[in-house]
């Protein structure tokens, strides 16, 4: 009776393995964060006013989204070794007739993007003077200059000269809900197996969404499984809402699956 059962262990072990390899939303992948954090840090006098949650963007996001946190935002951080590009959509709700809007943005050219996420980062950077440090006039103006530019970090004017053309399409309430369901399921129940290998480049996905008073953030580097499917999903639909051939019925399908 020992050795049935102990022969039996082994013949469903693997197969268990498989199914949860195959389920699992990221195995073995980059290093991924997850955040969630309040949405809204000082409500206005009209939602359109309100001061918005920003310390989870990054440059990149902040170059793409400015100030506000979408219902939904996506973005691919390609690579010179890959797609060579940036791309990014996000669901945008007018506040005047409640209808929602996807819009699509795209920067080629990765080591140019990167050369000015370097610039803008080094210009948002505060400084911290100690103060036992003799400095000179001179100095002091400096440094308070360069810390007057980084308190400009949260608003738009630093970021806006390298917002990218972007296109607008207009989508269905329900394809919009579809959309959050899914990008806020996919952060909420985010769930890495395995270590991470050590990459020295590669592309990265953020998804991001507001959840009633939280915004919620995923970044995956080189996400693997469920994730990665959804990832590559996503990716394609900015593409196909960029050339004006999105189909929200075939696109609801294939979300389904998520």
């Amino acid at each position: 009776m020992k050795k049935i059962a102990f022969l039996f262990v082994l013949a469903v072990a693997p197969a268990g393995q498989v199914a949860m390899s195959q389920n699992t939303d990221h195995v073995e992948g980059g290093h991924f964060l997850k955040r969630v954090e309040y949405n809204v840090v000082m409500r206005g006098v009209t939602e359109a006013d309100n001061c918005y949650n920003l310390d989870g963007k990054s440059i990149i996001d902040r170059i793409l989204f400015g100030s506000i946190n979408s219902p939904v935002e996506f973005v691919f951080e390609g690579s010179s070794e890959g797609d060579d590009e940036v791309t990014a959509f996000r669901i945008v709700r007018d506040l005047q007739t409640n209808l929602y809007r996807l819009e699509v943005m795209r920067m080629p050219d990765t080591e140019k993007v990167y050369s000015v996420v370097g610039q803008l980062s080094a210009a948002v950077s505060g400084l911290v003077i100690p103060p036992v440090q003799a400095l000179s006039l001179k100095e002091k103006a400096l440094i308070t200059e360069h810390n007057r530019v980084h308190r400009a970090k949260f608003e738009d004017v630093l970021y806006k000269p390298y917002h990218p053309d972007s296109k607008t399409v207009k989508i269905s309430d329900e394809f919009a809900e579809k959309l959050h369901s899914v990008v806020s399921k996919a952060i909420g129940s985010f769930k890495a197996r395995g270590i991470p290998p050590i990459m020295g480049d590669g592309y990265r996905f953020t998804f991001r969404c507001v959840v009633e008073d939280e915004v919620w953030t995923l970044t995956v580097h080189e996400p693997r499984g469920r994730t990665g499917e959804l990832a590559s999903l996503l990716k394609q639909l900015a593409r196909d809402a960029e050339a004006g051939s999105l189909d929200e019925q075939k696109y609801a399908a294939l979300l389904k699956n998520f």
